[in-house]
Formats: C-alpha cells, structure tokens, sequence
C-alpha cells in the first residue's frame, strides 16, 4: 500500500492524463476499498479535459471495487451524473458498473431511473446490459420501456424482455393491469403480442383468465381484437398438445 500511496503522490498533480489512467489500471488489477480515496480525489480535482479522458477507467475501477465493498452515496451519484453527458462507450461501462456493484450496494433512485432509460438508449449493448440489471432490481423501474423492448428486432433483446415480463408481471391479472396502465396495451406489435403470450402463458386457465379481463375491458375496439385474436390462435396450440 505506502508503493500505491507513493504513486499516487506522485503522479496527482501532473496533469498528465496517460499517467493517470496507468496509475487506475495499476490499481484495477487488485482492486481495494484504500483506493477509494484516490479515486475521490481524482473526481473531485482534475481539470475537465483531463478527467474526460480518466473517466472511464475511474468508472471501471469503481466497479471492480464496488463488487465486494458497498460504495458511498457520492460515487453512487458520479455514476448515475457521468451517464448523461458521456459517449456510448462510458455509458456501456457505466451500465456494466452497476451490474457489478448492485449486489453490494442499494441502488439509488437516480440510478433505478438511469436504468429505465437507459434500456432506450440508441446503442444495443447498452440495452442489453440495461436489461440485465433491471432483472437483479426488487421492482420494476419503468413497464412502458418493457413493452417497448418487445418490439425489437433483436432477438436477444426481446428474450431479455420476456424474461422481466416473467419475474415482474408473474399472473395474467398482473399483465392485464400493466398493459391497461398508461394504454401500453397500444404499444405491442402482433408479433409481440404473439410472443408475449407463448413465454408467459402456458395454461389455459390463465389465458382464460386474461381473455376475460381483455373482453370487460374499455379497451380500443380494435386492439381488442388483436389480442383476443392471437389468444384464439394460442390456446388452440395448447389444446393440440394436450
């Protein structure tokens, strides 16, 4: 640690930004809940052009670190705060951090929110990675953004929607009253209809269940018989496997 400490001195106050960034991987390869304070410092006290080019790597580490050690409130709200004004890279890393510190550290509402939008953000890794926590959350940040994902192209991204479908909307009243929330019912697709229901339905009880709900329903006329379609098609597949 007095080699880390020594490094750190040394290098602090160089304005250097490549012997920073050297110093940060130095300090990821083993990472500890010691370097915290550097990295506080390095948040804190670089001029903008220089930290611009360390930020990335001050977000890895803070990760790498924030897998074993819960992380303050302050380095919580760098996280969350660097997202909105960083490129798609950062923003990548800084969905993955959060991947890594969520099982030790207690999500702050701006980061839950920063979740939910980041599964729109333009870059499909971002949502990916975006998907991936929203499934470690207790709750669901943002069910109009679920549905949403459903009709994507990317396959990848729609299995990973299913899958919160699954974990946050268990029962058909459950799917009926979020889809009746804010008119999501509008948002899907025939496919994602389609799609929705072979994942999250595989007994005609529920189906019935949800028919019912969709039929007494003040649903548009016409989506009405979009679902009421597809639920038909569906459960005669179910029929035929019994």
């Amino acid at each position: 640690m007095e080699l880390i400490k020594k490094s750190f001195e040394e290098i602090k106050y160089t304005g250097n930004p490549e012997e920073i960034n050297n110093f940060l991987i130095k300090l990821s390869k083993n990472p500890s809940q010691d370097y915290l304070n550097f990295l506080n410092f390095f948040i804190n006290n670089v001029k903008p052009q220089i930290f611009n080019k360390i930020k990335l790597n001050l977000i890895f580490i803070l990760g790498e670190i924030g897998k074993s050690t819960q992380l303050e409130l302050n380095f919580l709200e760098f996280i969350s705060d660097s997202y909105y004004n960083s490129d798609r890279w950062i923003r990548n890393e800084i969905i993955q951090t959060i991947d890594k510190i969520s099982s030790r550290s207690k999500l702050s509402e701006k980061i839950v929110e920063l979740i939910g939008y980041a599964i729109n953000d333009e870059y499909l890794p971002i949502r990916n990675n975006a998907l991936k926590v929203i499934l470690k959350l207790e709750e669901l940040p943002n069910v109009r953004n679920i549905f949403q994902i459903l009709n994507s192209k990317d396959s990848k991204l729609v299995e990973n929607g299913l899958e919160i479908l699954i974990k946050f909307i268990p029962n058909s009243a459950r799917l009926f009253d979020s889809l009746n929330s804010s008119n999501n019912y509008k948002i899907l697709k025939i496919k994602a209809v389609r799609s929705m229901l072979l994942i999250c339905f595989n007994s005609l009880i529920y189906l019935e269940s949800l028919r019912d709900l969709i039929l007494k329903s003040s649903w548009e006329n016409n989506y009405k018989e979009i679902y009421l379609k597809e639920i038909d098609t569906y459960e005669r597949i179910l029929l035929n496997k019994i």
